[in-house]
């Protein structure tokens, strides 16, 4: 099944078959996990429009919120999504996943129509300098190596080492974008780049150590609607670590569109066994 059936079958909710080869260490690629569960709020937000009218159109994702709660493994996964709340311009919604009857994530996302404002406040971090992306080598796949889902999310990392490198480096820099490219960038597509990096402060620990999302927030900046972003996109990555003790980390991306805009800042919770 391909990440688009994936999608699709989220979006109706219930019984969904996670595929071989979507792992990050023994769990299921934790932007795969946030992009099904994206996929299923959208789809039950369309089903609530479908009956009683609102909201009139889907809104655009601003923000979804995933909690890890336990490993997922490829195969049969039960999502429900829920509608929280329907405002005049925000929509809230809640998914879980479900996998042997046991909860393994839990995601809240807010949906909110664009609206006219007086206020605009410009970007503070400004778009990395980085050379093109087909001027830098992309990861490979190796089996057994690197992570499964490299075979199908393509990583060119300028900044920063590689991971369990010991390095006194902190922060991550590159382009990530999809192997298989689909037509128009989603924002289920977003979610899922916006993970494909590995935490940035496990390049300064030296050998390897086990490490895992505990919670993660995605807010989008930009629009990702139909047909904005064309599919053959990459999207520019910068990763800083903000903190890390007690064995947790704390850090925040900025992901931008080839244009230099904005798309939207990724932050997240940690958990480092070094």
């Amino acid at each position: 099944m391909s990440l688009t059936s994936m999608l699709e079958a989220a979006s109706h909710g219930g019984t969904i078959e996670v595929e071989d080869g979507w792992t990050q260490g023994r769990a299921i690629f934790g932007g795969l996990t946030g992009a099904l569960l994206l996929s299923a709020m959208k789809g039950r937000v369309a089903d609530v429009a479908a009956s009683t009218g609102k909201p009139a159109a889907m809104p655009p994702l601003r923000s979804i919120t995933v909690s890890f709660v336990g490993p997922a493994t490829p195969g049969t996964v039960e999502i429900e999504a829920e509608v929280l709340r329907v405002g005049s311009n925000v929509t809230q919604t809640q998914a879980t996943m479900r996998q042997s009857g046991e909860v393994v994530a839990v995601a809240l996302a807010a949906f909110g129509k664009h609206r006219e404002s007086k206020l605009t406040v410009e970007p503070t971090h400004p778009f990395p300098e980085l050379p093109e992306p087909s001027s830098v080598e992309a990861f490979p796949y190796i089996e057994k190596l690197t992570p499964e889902f490299y075979q199908f999310a393509e990583l060119r990392q300028v900044g920063g080492e590689m991971p369990f490198s010991g390095s006194s480096s902190s922060g991550i820099s590159g382009w990530t974008g999809l192997r298989e490219r689909p037509q128009f960038l989603t924002e289920e597509h977003v979610v899922l780049l916006a993970d494909a990096w590995p935490p940035a402060p496990l390049q300064m620990v030296e050998g390897f150590a086990p490490g895992s999302s505990l919670t993660w927030t995605l807010e989008l900046i930009a629009e990702i609607g139909a047909e904005t972003v064309p599919g053959s996109a990459d999207l520019a990555y910068q990763a800083t670590t903000d903190s890390a003790r007690d064995g947790y980390a704390h850090t925040h991306a900025m992901l931008w569109l080839q244009s230099g805009e904005l798309a939207a800042i990724s932050r997240q919770s940690i958990t480092i066994f070094a």
